[in-house]
Formats: C-alpha cells, structure tokens, sequence
C-alpha cells in the first residue's frame, strides 16, 4: 500500500478570491490554466463521472460558490489542489501517510471522507501547528513509514513556508 504527501506555498487570498467570484473571465483563465490538470482527473476518476459532473463542473462550482456535486467531495478536494498549486508552488512530494491535523480548506467545499486528506495552513498559524505537529507521537498521524524522516520533512516544509511567508496545504493521497 503506498500513499503520497504533498506540500504548497501558496496563497490564501487569492485562493480565497476564486470562491464564489462569479465571473466567467476568471473561470475561463483558470479553465485554460489548469486544463491538464482537470484533463488528467477527469480520465483518472472517468468510471465514476458523468458528463455533468467533472473537474470543469466542481471548477465552476467552486467559482460560483456553490456546491452542486457533494457526492464527489474527493473531486472538490483534487480541484482546491489544482487552484492552491496554481497560485503558489508544490515544494514537497514523497510516499508518506500523514493525518496531523483535522482538515481543512480555505475555501469551504466538501471534505472526503477518504482521498484526498488536507490540511490547509494560513501563514499566521505555521509556528503554532509546528509545535502542535512536533509533539506528536509516532503512529499519531506522523511516522507510518520513518517517523525521524517523516518529522525532518514535515520540518523542511514549515521552514520553507515560514521563510517565503506563504500559506501552506498539505495534501494526502
């Protein structure tokens, strides 16, 4: 069984602008921006999507602020990604299984129960979830697989997002 982490810098504002802007400009510049990427969800999760629900639906869902696919909350979630990496950058990705934290969004869209996992991190809050995170134990959400390792990653990660002074999402998969 292998599972992924991933970690952003990204911006939160701006991320958060996209909720529920209602403005089609800005859904066809991200529609264009992020077509490989909804291309690439759309053929991964193709057997259990209809023509109205896909990654373009849950994107002009998320602009419009509404919600008209919950049962696919996995989706919303895989799209977020998609809009945080698109205003930031992706600074980590290896095989680990973390669960630090109660998700959370800066926008509010459905939360799978399952895939993906995410933690999103206002820039304000990075020193005090690092020493939230540091007191973990292993096996409490932290060190499935090398828990020395996984804790200098998740260090690296805080470091580097308190450095640029960027908002963080984590993402599991």
């Amino acid at each position: 069984m292998s599972y992924s982490v991933c970690a952003y810098l990204t911006e939160a504002d701006k991320v958060k602008s996209v909720y529920g802007a209602r403005d089609n400009l800005l859904l066809n510049q991200l529609k264009a921006a992020l077509k490989p990427g909804l291309d690439s969800l759309n053929d991964y999760f193709n057997d259990s999507l209809n023509t109205d629900m896909d990654a373009y639906a849950v994107l002009a869902d998320i602009v419009n602020g509404e919600v008209r696919y919950p049962e696919i909350a996995s989706m919303y979630g895989y799209v977020y990604e998609k809009i945080c990496n698109h205003f930031g950058t992706q600074i980590y990705c290896a095989e680990n299984l973390w669960q630090l934290d109660s998700q959370s969004t800066f926008i509010p869209i459905p939360l799978s129960d399952d895939f993906p996992y995410i933690i999103s991190i206002p820039v304000s809050e990075l020193e005090s979830k690092r020493t939230e995170y540091n007191s973990l134990e292993e096996g409490n959400g932290i060190g499935d697989y090398d828990y020395e390792e996984e804790m200098d990653d998740l260090n690296f990660i805080l470091d580097e997002a308190v450095e640029a002074q960027k908002d963080l999402v984590i993402m599991v998969y």
